[in-house]
């Protein structure tokens, strides 16, 4: 541990956690969250605990109600000036005005309850720690008023996101949203982002100072996920494979961004030379049922399974099962902020892992060492690099062993942990 990180745990810091609404915080108590978003920032909550410091998540609850919650008890955060009736009924009046010219709901209310909230229940805080959301800036607020470092974790533009899956904001809407972005990420003394490109598109699209932008990439729980061939014989058995059926699995939520459309072309492609080899797509989203279509149109019946949602720690046993995992990512004409949990869970179990070279995934794999690298959206890539790895077990267990010495040594939740409460302790202290 280097001399910030010692520094960092030897001081507990009292951390307010803020998230973009209450039902985040109900899956992160829960033991199965469903999305890697709430994964991965219960395990941020964790580690911090773990490491002895105090954290509450903030949320808001509805448009009116701020909660502060820890891993039991909820309370509503009191409020002031935004509880008295005159303001109640003066944002039902401009509600009432804006709907005749056809203006959405803009947040400006909501945000001023979020941010009398705030003002109410962050004094005595170190430092307040805040997931990019939509319309969210209650938090930023305060903090401006109360001068409280405010660190913003930032995995994606939503605006620009929102863009690539043809549901774009508009008028009024996208204003308001770029608005609020832009104030919050002025605010932040620090910016945790989860890859160089997310950095990068905050320097060259949002104008934000380079110098307080810090890039930690997504980890992994090296001690869930990790070679267990026994558990994997188990799997298997239950999935009715045979040793000798190699088995490929893609884990995901069907997202635009998970080029299942590309993996499924490509298995089929493998299905005349390899008529043993089965697919295995754990999880569930918006696309599974489209995916299920085109894998019954492509012809593939019985040798491609989708599973429906698996919790997350019951997708160990899939990964363990696997003799190939795959992170397909499509071709895309601007770069994305890609950091891919799966990759990490991959690389932790010893998986030989193909995955699309883009984004931080090529900083993560390089090509014949840790993995195999192929270009985004090539289906004859993609059964190129999946019939090699068939054909060669001493390959895939070489490829399987680095991944899993490079997830312990740089990729562990572990190590994220000391990282981000070096920069968390570091924007208390400036």
């Amino acid at each position: 541990m280097n001399g910030p990180e010692k520094e960092a745990a030897a001081r507990p810091m009292k951390i307010a956690h803020c998230l973009p609404n209450q039902g985040w915080v109900d899956e992160m108590r829960g033991q199965n969250p469903r999305d890697a978003a709430h994964i991965q920032q219960k395990y941020i909550a964790e580690g911090l605990r773990g490491r002895g410091h105090t954290v509450t998540w903030v949320a808001p609850h509805g448009l009116e109600e701020v909660c502060l919650s820890d891993l039991t008890k909820t309370q509503t955060a009191p409020r002031t000036w935004t509880k008295r009736r005159w303001f109640d009924l003066l944002s039902k009046a401009v509600w009432k005005l804006q709907q005749p010219f056809g203006i959405p709901y803009l947040n400006v209310f909501s945000n001023l309850r979020y941010s009398d909230a705030c003002l109410q229940a962050l004094p005595g805080y170190d430092v307040v720690f805040e997931r990019n959301s939509l319309y969210n800036a209650g938090a930023a607020m305060a903090c401006r008023t109360l001068r409280l470092p405010y660190v913003m974790f930032f995995d994606a533009d939503q605006i620009a996101e929102l863009d690539f899956m043809d549901k774009p904001l508009k008028g009024w809407l996208r204003w308001r949203a770029r608005q609020l972005l832009r104030f919050n990420l002025e605010t932040a003394r620090r910016i945790v982002c989860v890859s160089d490109i997310a950095r990068r598109h905050l320097v060259q699209t949002w104008n934000v100072a380079a110098d307080k932008l810090i890039v930690l990439p997504n980890a992994v729980d090296v001690k869930r996920f990790q070679p267990d061939p026994n558990l994997g014989a188990q799997t298997r058995a239950s999935l009715s494979l045979t040793a000798d059926q190699p088995l490929v699995v893609f884990v995901g939520s069907f997202y635009q961004w998970h080029d299942v459309t590309t993996l499924l072309r490509a298995f089929a492609r493998l299905q005349s030379e390899h008529p043993e080899a089965r697919l295995l797509l754990v999880g569930d989203g918006a696309a599974r049922e489209r995916m299920t279509a085109l894998a019954r149109e492509l012809g593939l019946g019985e040798t491609a399974r989708f599973t429906g949602f698996i919790s997350h720690p019951d997708v160990v046993r899939y990964i363990n099962a696997a003799d190939i995992a795959v992170v397909p990512v499509p071709k895309m004409e601007r770069e994305m902020w890609l950091s891919p949990m799966k990759l990490f869970e991959y690389m932790a179990s010893g998986k030989a892992v193909i995955a699309s070279a883009m984004g931080q995934i090529m900083d993560v794999l390089r090509d014949g060492e840790n993995g195999l690298l192929v270009p985004p959206g090539d289906e004859l890539a993609l059964a190129a690099a999946i019939e090699r790895l068939i054909a060669d077990a001493p390959l895939r267990d070489r490829l399987g062993w680095q991944a899993r010495d490079d997830a312990v040594r740089y990729h562990s939740w572990e190590q994220y942990i000391l990282r981000l409460e070096a920069v968390l302790a570091d924007a208390a202290s400036a």
